[in-house]
């Protein structure tokens, strides 16, 4: 087996900023993250009194609604959809970024890749690979949400989306897997896709894990909601042996969907690290 390499100021920072961490604000966070949002004291208020207000959808958390007639005016006072995950409100989101923490949980990781982009980019203006890293982009965007996901970043041609128990409808294994077929169900034949650009060449990877999910970064300083942990990594890896078309889903995340895939066969990977 390789030989892990030696630890980084970057690898140090994390696990300063990990041993730091404020247990009870841990307990807040698994709470929210595994749907238990009894413990969110913006939740308790908002939905002592969003509840009452008419209409679907709502944000999970506190309620708050999105549609006619009460939603607009909302929005405009920061009861908005959040950009990430539009089930989840930018108010309660903020009021969890204020807390500078996070929770160990289990949950999917999903991560679609662009094949041969370096490539691709060398046949297209700029413009034009741009447009199409976009439409992209709003392809995996608009699959992950619709199944409870959250678009962790963007990766310059790769897309990182977690799947959480407190955010989806289902299991956050068959959330995962849904959306990645239904990316790539969208990437070979999208109607917003240049036609000498289907199927776009995109593979995907699924996996199930625990990680450290919550806010990262020092007060004061830009922050980021993201997952740090092997359960991300393994998914990343996971995509990279996956070919263009194809969908890599690891034997854990398997286990944790219940039933058999549909139309899969088994593979033996060795992954790097």
């Amino acid at each position: 087996m390789p030989q892990d390499p030696p630890p980084t100021e970057s690898d140090d920072a994390v696990i300063d900023f990990l041993a730091e961490r404020d247990p009870q604000a841990d307990a807040h966070w698994r709470a929210i993250l595994t749907g238990d949002t009894s413990l969110a004291p913006a939740s308790r208020l908002g939905r002592g009194l969003f509840r009452h207000l008419p209409s679907e959808p709502r944000c999970k958390w506190c309620y708050a609604p999105y549609g006619k007639p009460f939603g607009p005016l909302l929005g405009r006072l920061g009861w908005r959809r959040w950009d990430k995950n539009p089930s989840l409100c930018h108010a309660c989101m903020t009021y969890m970024e204020d807390q500078q923490g996070g929770a160990e949980v289990e949950l999917a990781v999903m991560f679609a890749d662009l094949r041969g982009s370096t490539e691709l980019a060398a046949t297209m203006t700029p413009g034009a690979y741009t447009r199409l890293l976009n439409t992209y982009y709003g392809i995996a965007g608009r699959a992950i949400q619709a199944r409870g996901g959250i678009v962790d970043k963007y990766l310059g041609d790769g897309v990182l989306a977690l799947f959480l128990t407190g955010y989806v409808d289902q299991d956050p294994a068959s959330s995962a897997v849904e959306a990645a077929q239904r990316i790539l169900d969208d990437v070979a034949d999208h109607r917003d896709l240049p036609s000498d650009h289907r199927p776009l060449p995109v593979g995907v990877g699924v996996h199930f894990g625990e990680a450290y999910v919550g806010i990262v970064g020092q007060a004061g300083q830009p922050t980021n909601f993201t997952a740090l942990g092997d359960a991300v990594n393994v998914a990343e890896r996971v995509s990279s042996s996956a070919a263009a078309g194809e969908l890599i889903v690891s034997d854990t995340a398997v286990q944790q969907l219940g039933r058999p895939l549909e139309g899969a066969e088994p593979r033996e990977l060795t992954l790097k690290g």
